[in-house]
């Protein structure tokens, strides 16, 4: 359910990932070496079947808490998560802190210790296996609800909040599951901010219509990161919807 980056070569490290330890990377077969970068897949599913407690309606914040405690109440079996997704061949994991967001967790500083867990996990497992770490900015309340995009204030409080504590356990940061333009701008500065490369990830309405769930077009959503050539954004995504949607 991860998308793959939309920039050439990634079969390769990208580039501007050049200053990440070669000795924590693993060689790439040569058949990716000019197609694709594996990504992982959807954590909360498999911490669910590994038995972290998953409840209340698809999107919805109170379906993830457990998810979000599960780095530290239960970081043994987001460790196993990792290893499983490397063990399947991805080259990238990305960060269990999804869910680590005030409306999910709730006190500030819960959800500060949260996500310094999740980066922590994430690259022990990724070193381990010669891998890099994406650090997630995540929607900050439901998913595909661009109508519960908060104000221009809450997005850079909270995204400078969540980008910054997870910057320095990541290669790259990406912005997930983006359900409208405003939105996903906002996490991108926020992310661009730490130095880090940025990768911005939409998710698309199911009305295979091509556009995100708040109606914008993907021209409107790209024209809002106003992409530089040296800017900090190195890979346009879309993840967390349908095949026809994309095609």
């Amino acid at each position: 359910r991860r998308a793959i980056p939309a920039v050439p070569a990634l079969g390769r490290v990208p580039s501007y990932l050049s200053t990440v330890p070669q000795s924590r990377m693993a060689p790439m077969p040569s058949t990716l070496r000019s197609e694709m970068l594996i990504l992982d897949g959807g954590m909360g599913h498999l911490l669910r079947r590994k038995g972290v407690e998953v409840r209340g309606e698809i999107g919805s914040v109170e379906r993830f808490l457990g998810v979000a405690l599960a780095n530290l109440e239960q970081p043994h079996l987001v460790q196993e998560a990792h290893e499983d997704f490397l063990k399947a061949g991805a080259q990238v994991v990305i960060t269990n802190n999804y869910a680590c967001t005030p409306s999910i967790v709730g006190d500030t500083q819960r959800v500060v210790e949260a996500i310094e867990a999740a980066g922590k996990i994430a690259r022990k497992a990724a070193d381990g296996h010669g891998a890099l770490v994406a650090g997630s900015l995540p929607p900050l309340h439901e998913s595909y609800r661009p109508d519960r995009v908060g104000s221009d204030e809450e997005l850079e409080r909270e995204y400078s909040l969540i980008a910054k504590t997870i910057a320095p356990y990541a290669d790259v940061l990406l912005c997930e599951t983006m359900s409208s333009a405003r939105e996903a701008a906002a996490a991108m500065r926020a992310a661009a901010a730490t130095g880090k490369p940025v990768w911005v990830s939409w998710t698309l309405a199911e009305d295979t219509s091509g556009n995100l769930w708040s109606g914008e077009s993907i021209e409107e959503a790209v024209k809002m990161l106003e992409l530089k050539a040296d800017g900090p954004v190195k890979a346009c995504l879309f993840n967390c919807c349908l095949p026809e949607s994309i095609g």
